[in-house]
Order: C-alpha cells, then structure tokens, then sequence
C-alpha cells in the first residue's frame, strides 16, 4: 500500500515536471480572449512583458511594456494588461474573437524568456476553473484516480 502511493507520488512529479504550463489561452464569459503567461521573471531584472499573435509568417504585437515598442493600431485601446501572483501578466483582448484567423500561435515573453501555443479558432476553451483544471492539471487528476484505484483494492 505505501509502496503504491509512494510510486503514485513519484510518477505525478515527472509528469507535472514534464508538463508546460508558461501560457494558457481561453475565451471569458462575454467573449473576450484571455492569455496568460507565467513564466518567471529573472531575478534583478524590470519585468517586461510582450503579447503577440502569428498566423502564417506575420507576427503581431497586441500589447507591451517594452521601451521602444508599441503595440499595432488596431489593438490600441482593446487589450489591457494586468499582473499575476506569483508571477506572470494576464493579457485581455476585446472585440477580436470574431475576426481570428482559424490558427493562430499566440506568444508571450516576460523579460526576454517565451512561450507560445497555438490554438485553432473553434477549439478556443471557456476560462472557466474547471475547464483550466482540466487542461492544465491532467497529470495530477490522473494520480488522484490511480491512487483511489490502488487504495480500493
């Protein structure tokens, strides 16, 4: 029985290890695009943060706090950005998801280190908890279920 749980514990560690989980992209209630990236700011170093979007061979800027770089006129005053804690910024986007390519990549990159994922249009996920849990915790569900299954018999 400890045995059991012990190697539960073991195999949930590599897979949430393996697991990358710096950018998360879903659809809130009223339709605007939410992106989040959490990657880990460098230490002794001023946050930075760029959100952009690539579809094809053209990438562009959405949103910035970058010196020397602004954002494209068309998403001037419709995307806004706010801090997360720990760590990471929280880009929302509003007024756009009618007019997404059907695949796109979004990236982020907070003080120089990125992430990106690539999301077809009509397989955008709603931001509710439950659906995040689901996409971005499976490995720990996984464990749950196999540790209740080793437990019962």
């Amino acid at each position: 029985m400890l045995r059991s749980a012990l190697l539960l514990v073991v195999f949930g560690v590599l897979l949430v290890s393996a697991q990358s989980d710096k950018i998360t992209v879903c659809l809130e209630d009223d339709n605007d695009l939410r992106v989040d990236c959490l990657i880990k700011p460098k230490p002794n170093q001023i946050d930075s943060y760029e959100f952009s979007w690539a579809s094809g061979n053209k990438e562009v800027l959405i949103n910035t706090n970058v010196s020397g770089s602004s954002a494209d006129n068309q998403f001037k005053e419709k995307s806004y950005v706010e801090e997360l804690k720990p760590h990471g910024y929280r880009m929302t986007l509003k007024g756009f998801t009618d007019t997404l390519p059907h695949n796109t990549t979004y990236l982020c990159k907070i003080s120089g280190s990125g992430a990106s994922e690539n999301v077809e249009k009509n397989k955008l996920v709603p931001c509710s908890a439950v659906s995040v849990l689901l996409r971005t915790s499976w490995s720990w569900i996984l464990c749950v279920i196999l540790f209740f299954y080793h437990t019962r018999n």
